[in-house]
């Protein structure tokens, strides 16, 4: 049986000045596609209730340093285990898209739009 745990939001904060390293706040917040005000509660410990895991794992995908999806879960009080016996077990491409940063997002719209064009050209123009 898994040890639970609670939301810690003065570690989960300490994690987060972490994992943003030299970014503004405002910037970390951009990379990971949340909104300033949520990262901002976050990391001055001011939001009563625990992130929830999509959050988390953006937040861990944007973060620089040692700081990792366990770390921040722990902080945030989720049992990965417990979560990823529930979860649906593949996600589909769009809901992958939908998870990215906006910035991830426009290097998928270009790719997109090239291979769209190149499949217009004839196959001798290759």
């Amino acid at each position: 049986m898994a040890e639970n745990h609670r939301w810690n939001k003065k570690i989960f904060a300490l994690l987060l000045k972490e994992a943003k390293g030299d970014r503004s706040w405002l910037q970390f917040a951009t990379d990971c596609d949340i909104s300033y005000v949520q990262m901002r509660k976050l990391a001055f410990g001011t939001q009563e209730n625990p992130p929830r895991l999509k959050l988390v794992r953006k937040v861990a995908q944007n973060a620089l340093g040692e700081i990792g999806l366990d770390e921040l879960t722990f902080a945030a009080g989720i049992n990965i285990i417990d979560v990823s016996a529930q979860e649906t077990p593949a996600e589909t491409p769009i809901d992958k898209y939908r998870s990215l940063a906006p910035k991830d997002r426009k290097t998928v719209e270009k790719f997109i739009d090239f291979l769209a064009e190149d499949s217009k050209k004839p196959d001798n123009e290759l």
